[in-house]
């Protein structure tokens, strides 16, 4: 009923908006309104008034609106499906309730931090007894509506996978796009309520830069669900797998083994609340660095004499002070001669800067829509499985045809975004030297004395007037385009974007797939052990950051020929404007993992569970493309929320300094005082250093956080099959503890996630404090390139690996090197490591970098040039230190009380020691079954239990084991196996 009443009020809300929007500036007079930042002194970096683009920002709203409309109708498809049997509905059950249990728990922990956060940023941006609330306010919407996102995904994400187990009993592609339709909840609620929030704030608060607090919300919520679910999910997986089939020899997913509903449970926190929460900050956060850029930009609302003053800026860079000693501007002097800035033309309400701001929240609208769109149905023509590789093919095929559609979608609105906006029928081009070269300019004689005043007017340099282009420079020497050009450029930055996306998306698939050489090669690697599996997995993975790094290293210097910072920001929001679609694709690998949990728990047929192992499969795919795509967006949306840094931080004059105000008067700073950051100040290099080092120490706590963690869960797994009769045995009505398993990991994931956190927010301000800005930004440039680096290469590493596994469990080598081998256990092991490094430290990585960069950015302004402020950053670090040292006390006795209990005895054998293959008594053997003993692994319990005979008498010696096919020596005792009792509908058990 909620959903369905939910989808009625986003209706609602869609059709009030959508009247809102067209009588906005002509009945209700809401468009004339000037941005708040503009007017107040809160900011270093002063541009000039511009008006807010609210029809625009209102028009975003609105697909906002209907984005979370077509949410709830796919949310009402979702639930409205068939559960399956009672056992079906019973073993979900317990993974939304362990679900929501664990969330709610953390959001409840984290929102006294949320609201501590607010209150400081409402009391540091008080000045002389008013508070600007704004900043403080965004901030808490931003982590409200970050937390909100991840509660909606991981819910529909926990009530789709049973109804996708049901489905995958009618079929391959009903089962897909089960799956598909709940993963998109989480997808579209991503773009939809980061896109609908951003325009609230902006309209409600009026201030662009106050989104910057919007920004620090969601990566709070981000990197604590992203850590905090990483931990949950790995410390259940590595604790279910290392017990359950190494020691047990059960398979993947077996009721019996008491972590399975917690590593399902892990599933959604950290695959689906945790990556919606990451990719919700990247969006909304490459939106904001855009806006802020924009805003900033020489194309000023109805001042032609700033826009004057910019056009001749490169003549102050060539040539410094037109009267030395004294400090002055041959450009202001230029434009302050006769009026000569009255040439200039006088920019309109959509002609100057909020023409650029409204420009990324228009192609995030086009975005939303084009993942509505393209997410509907997923056709799939591939029929049911047959060959398995061939159907990951089609199954692949078939998403990929949605995303590149969505792609194209977004090409095309994206043409004609830009060309209508700044090409030509735009009322951009009509003002003068922007159509037509009309704009008188004064340009510098060439030559060795160029900067030599004129004889008949020391105020100016050697040169001449002439006709042209308003073309504008900027602080830092970058030559703005011809304005015709200006719309080809805009879009060339967009179409950079999307390629990016697509492009790294390709290479992560490459070197993650079971299909491909690097990944078959880490396969091939377990015929020698463990350790070869880890060292070719490492290689792989530091290989596979090489070409990503050369693909964005070309992204941004690309985008930054094109249009300065602006269009390494707008390239950023190109790359995530098919983030809804994209994110669809990912969080369905969650559903269809626990889809294929639920039908081995339930003991559903076998051609359930091939038909959830296909989709399984293709959901690893996709989570790996997934963690990619991310990795991508998290370096382009880092460096432009940087870049309005360096700009916030006042190291760059702002206009308002550079031109003055009123025409004519001495301007408060100049284009030659610029505060560069040099590598030869001590505090720049060294705070570099530790910026590259915070990514390690970072990826260091999280994995000895899943290892902690995942000891814990081990020595409960232990005790549960030590101390619950009948347990290892499968006896009927035995079931496991799993609410403990959950206990564990919710406990340790919201304890260990603290430390990591900390640090993340800490860092940037005991430096920013403590160092200056300069030593701020060198922080954070070490860390994006670090951090990039690292979580691409662990991503990818622990990606391959655990492909590099389930390639050996399909026989891929034969069927003697499959499940229960020497071979298969050396894959495992890799997996092992692989899955905190794909799960929980790589991923992490990318909010790291883009937290630690908007926290600078909001703080930024209040941290000083030099050491001024060295006593603050003293205070935070001492503080800092107290905390991380109190926690690592508890956690040092913590694994002390852990090694003692696992060292505990239980009766006469040692609780510690690996545990045997289990005897048990089996409905799927006959009675007097007997194979012969030559066709019979020597390694096995089979042979090892023989009498000496010449056959073994399978119910006598190991009657009732699930593995018992696989104590066979080779693929031909399969079809031995049929012929001498054991059912061939039970194989796969």
């Amino acid at each position: 009923m909620w959903v369905f009443l939910s989808m009625v009020f986003f209706f609602l809300a869609f059709v009030v908006l959508l009247i809102l929007s067209a009588l906005a500036c002509n009945t209700l007079d809401w468009c004339e309104r000037i941005d708040y930042s503009t007017t107040t002194d809160q900011y270093q970096f002063q541009t000039f008034a511009f008006v807010i683009p609210t029809e625009w920002i209102l028009g975003a709203m609105t697909v906002g609106v209907f984005g979370l409309f077509v949410v709830s109708y796919y949310a009402l498809t979702v639930i409205s499906r068939d559960c399956g049997t009672p056992r079906m509905i019973q073993i979900a059950t317990y993974i939304r309730q362990g679900s929501e249990k664990f969330l709610l728990t953390e959001y409840t922990y984290l929102l006294g931090a949320v609201v501590a956060i607010t209150i400081i940023l409402v009391f540091i941006n008080t000045v002389d007894g008013v508070v600007e609330w704004r900043l403080g306010i965004c901030y808490l919407i931003g982590a409200l509506l970050s937390g909100i996102t991840g509660y909606i995904g991981m819910s529909i994400a926990t009530r789709g996978n049973v109804r996708t187990t049901a489905a995958s009993e009618q079929g391959l592609s009903l089962g897909l796009n089960v799956a598909f339709r709940s993963g998109a909840v989480m997808g579209l609620s991503v773009v939809s309520i980061g896109l609908t929030g951003l325009g609230l704030c902006y309209l409600a608060f009026g201030d662009v830069r106050a989104l910057a607090g919007f920004s620090a919300g969601a990566s709070t919520i981000a990197l604590f669900a992203r850590v905090g679910g990483g931990i949950y999910t790995k410390a259940a997986d590595v604790g279910a797998d290392l017990v359950g089939k190494v020691e047990a020899s059960i398979p993947e997913d077996d009721p019996r083994n008491p972590a399975t509903i917690a590593d399902n449970v892990g599933d959604n926190v950290g695959d689906v609340a945790g990556m919606g929460a990451d990719l919700f900050e990247s969006f909304v956060g490459s939106i904001i660095a855009t806006a802020i850029l924009g805003a900033t930009l020489p194309y000023f609302y109805e001042n032609p004499f700033a826009m004057c003053v910019y056009q001749h800026l490169n003549i102050d860079l060539a040539c410094g002070s037109s009267d030395p000693p004294f400090n002055t501007s041959f450009a202001n002097s230029i434009c302050s001669t006769d009026d000569f800035y009255l040439n200039y033309p006088s920019l309109g309400r959509l002609e100057g800067q909020g023409l650029f701001i409204l420009l990324p929240f228009a192609l995030a609208m086009v975005g939303v829509g084009a993942s509505c769109l393209c997410s509907q149905k997923i056709f799939y023509f591939g029929g049911e499985i047959k060959d398995k590789a061939k159907t990951m093919s089609k199954l692949l095929q078939a998403l990929n045809i949605s995303i590149f559609l969505a792609s194209f979608l977004i090409f095309c609105s994206a043409f004609g975004l830009t060309f209508g906006l700044f090409g030509g029928p735009s009322a951009f081009l009509d003002n003068s030297g922007f159509g037509f070269s009309s704009l008188p300019y004064y340009s510098l004689q060439l030559g060795d004395n160029m900067c030599e005043p004129r004889l008949d007017n020391p105020d100016l340099p050697l040169g001449n007037f002439r006709i042209g282009y308003y073309r504008p420079t900027d602080a830092i020497g970058f030559l703005f385009p011809v304005p015709l050009g200006i719309w080809a450029r805009l879009f060339g930055c967009i179409v950079i974007g999307l390629l990016l996306g697509i492009f790294i998306g390709e290479i992560t698939q490459f070197f993650t797939s079971g299909n491909s050489t690097p990944t078959q090669g880490i396969a091939a690697s377990g015929e020698y052990g463990a350790g070869a599996v880890v060292i070719q997995g490492l290689g792989v993975g530091m290989a596979s950051a090489v070409l990503p790094l050369f693909l964005v290293f070309g992204s941004i210097l690309g985008t930054y020929a094109l249009f300065s910072s602006y269009g390494i920001g707008l390239a950023a929001v190109g790359m995530l404007s098919s983030l809804g679609i994209t994110m669809a694709t990912d969080a369905y690998g969650p559903v269809a993992d626990n889809a294929g949990g639920i039908a081995e728990m339930a003991e559903l047929p076998p051609h359930v569970r091939d038909t959830t192992d296909a989709l399984d499969a293709l959901g690893n795919t996709t989570a790996a493309i997934g963690k990619g795509f991310s990795n991508g967006s998290a370096v382009l949306t880092a460096y432009a929320l940087l870049t309005a840094l360096v700009q916030d931080s006042g190291l760059m004059p702002g206009p308002v300094s550079l031109v003055g105000d009123p025409p004519g008067s001495e301007p408060d700073n100049f284009v030659y005082f610029t505060d560069p950051i040099s590598l030869d100040d001590v505090y720049v290099i060294t705070s570099l250093l530790l910026g590259i080092m915070l990514p390690f120490l970072f990826g260091a706590l999280t994995m000895l956080a899943v290892s902690s963690a995942a000891e814990a869960m081990i020595v409960e797994v232990r005790r549960q099959f030590r101390e619950i009769k009948g347990l290892r045995e499968g006896r009927p009505g035995v079931r496991p503890e799993h609410e403990k398993c959950i206990a564990i990991s919710t406990q340790s994931a919201l304890w260990e996630m603290v430390l990591p956190g900390i640090i993340a927010i800490m860092s940037p301000l005991i430096i920013g404090f403590g160092f200056g800005q300069r030593a701020l930004v060198g922080l954070l440039l070490g860390a994006i390139g670090s951090g990039y680096m690292l979580g691409i290469m662990m991503s990818n590493a622990g990606g391959a690996w655990d492909n590099a596994k389930k390639l050996v469990e399909s026989g891929f080598f034969g069927k003697v090197n499959s499940k229960g081998s020497e071979w298969h256990k050396a894959t495992v092991a890799g997996d092992t490591v692989g899955d905190p490094f794909k799960d929980t430290s790589g991923p992490s990585m990318n909010i790291l970098i883009k937290m630690m960069t908007v926290f600078g950015l909001v703080f930024v302004p209040k941290m000083t040039v030099g050491l001024e402020q060295g006593w603050i950053g003293l205070v935070l670090g001492g503080a800092t230190l107290l905390v991380a040292a109190f926690f690592t006390y508890i956690k040092i006795r913590s694994g002390a009380r852990l090694a003692k209990e696992a060292r505990r005895k239980a009766s006469d054998d040692d609780e510690g020691a690996p545990l045997v293959a289990p005897d048990a008594e089996s409905p799927f053997v006959e009675a007097g079954t007997t194979v012969p003993l030559s066709r019979v692994n020597r390694k096995s319990a089979l042979y090892s239990d023989n009498d000496g005979g010449d056959v073994v008498n399978l119910s006598e010696v190991m009657t009732g084991t699930r593995e018992v096919v696989d104590e066979l020596e080779n693929a031909d005792d399969l079809d031995e196996a049929r012929g001498v009792g054991v059912d061939p509908s039970k194989k796969d058990d």
